[in-house]
Formats: C-alpha cells, sequence, structure tokens
C-alpha cells in the first residue's frame, strides 16, 4: 500500500510539472486519470498481446467488455508511446500506430461510456482529441532527467524531432546543443 501511495505522490508533481511545461491545462479528473495510469504502469507489467488483435476483438464484445478492452488499449497506447516512443522509431510498428491506435480506443470509449454528461465520458474525450499532446506530456515525464548520452540518441531525438516537430523535441536538442532549423528546412543549426 505504501508503494502504490508513493508512486501516486510521485506522479502527481509530475504529471503537474509536466503539463505545466508543455503548456496544457487538463481538468482536475483527466489529470487525476493520467496520475492513476502511471501509478497502475509502475506497479504492474503491459499485457503483450498485440493491441489491434484485442481492438478487433472489442468490436463483437459485451458492452461493458467492451469499454474495458477499449481503456486498456487506450492507457497501454498512451503509456508506450510516451515512456518508449523513442524505442520504437526503428521497428516495425512505430509510435505513430500507437498514437492513432490509443486515440481512436479513447475517442470510441468516450461515445460508449454514456454520454457527455459521464464524468469519464469527458477524461476520454479529453485524451481522444489531445493524445498527441498527452503523448508529450508522458515523454517530459519519462526524459525529465535524462540525457543523451551518445551521439546515437542526439540522431534518433533528431529524427523524432523531424518526423513530429515535437517542442519537446525541439527543447531536449537545445538542451544537448543542437538547434532544429525552421520547420520547412529541416536543417540543423
Amino acid at each position: 500500500m505504501e508503494t502504490a501511495q508513493s508512486l501516486v505522490s510521485f506522479f502527481k508533481d509530475e504529471v503537474d510539472r509536466a503539463c505545466k511545461d508543455e503548456g496544457m491545462q487538463p481538468d482536475r479528473l483527466t489529470g487525476h486519470y493520467l496520475v492513476q495510469l502511471l501509478a497502475a504502469y509502475g506497479a504492474q507489467p503491459i499485457e503483450d498481446r498485440p493491441l489491434a488483435i484485442r481492438m478487433l476483438e472489442a468490436i463483437p464484445a459485451s458492452p461493458r467488455e467492451r469499454r474495458s478492452t477499449l481503456r486498456e488499449i487506450g492507457d497501454t497506447s498512451l503509456f508506450v508511446s510516451g515512456f518508449w516512443g523513442d524505442s520504437l522509431g526503428r521497428k516495425l510498428v512505430d509510435v505513430d500506430y500507437y498514437i492513432d491506435l490509443g486515440g481512436t480506443a479513447y475517442g470510441q470509449l468516450a461515445r460508449d461510456s454514456g454520454g457527455p454528461h459521464q464524468p469519464y465520458a469527458a477524461v476520454f474525450s479529453a485524451l481522444a482529441e489531445n493524445f498527441s499532446r498527452f503523448v508529450e506530456v508522458l515523454m517530459t515525464i519519462s526524459r525529465r532527467t535524462c540525457r543523451a548520452h551518445n551521439d546515437g540518441d542526439v540522431v534518433r531525438l533528431y529524427e523524432r524531432w523531424m518526423r513530429t516537430k515535437s517542442g519537446w523535441a525541439a527543447r531536449r536538442l537545445a538542451e544537448v546543443g543542437v538547434m532544429p532549423g525552421d520547420r520547412g528546412s529541416g536543417m540543423v543549426q
């Protein structure tokens, strides 16, 4: 119980700080949801079944089972793309796959959650509409103390910036002395 509380406390501070750093102000319930998601993944492993298969299995499932599966898909996609997105760059399935799948799952979950007056429907809607921005919040938390350790890390970070034009990646590059050029040119300064 103590470990769970310390994870919640740690991630509350980190989510608040990262949202501020990323210029986001999620409502209280969405912020709470992110904290609980991070604390849960900090204490349990990720299921290794492919998310696309789980998405297909959710279609004919009972409404309750469907909502549970969609939530797991959205949560896993958000966590994986936020905390492990950099490692997905050279994989068959890259971070864009997780972003698309997670945003879709949360969007469907918002529609299936009983309408706009249900509190978690608004959370899932916010997560769906701003999925890539929430990924950046989690990336900020993941990388807050991590610095690029070698040239390969800097190259991977630059490649990520080239694909996403992420403000987070641009700031990280600036921290190691690499200034990305204007958005259209792809030139390094």
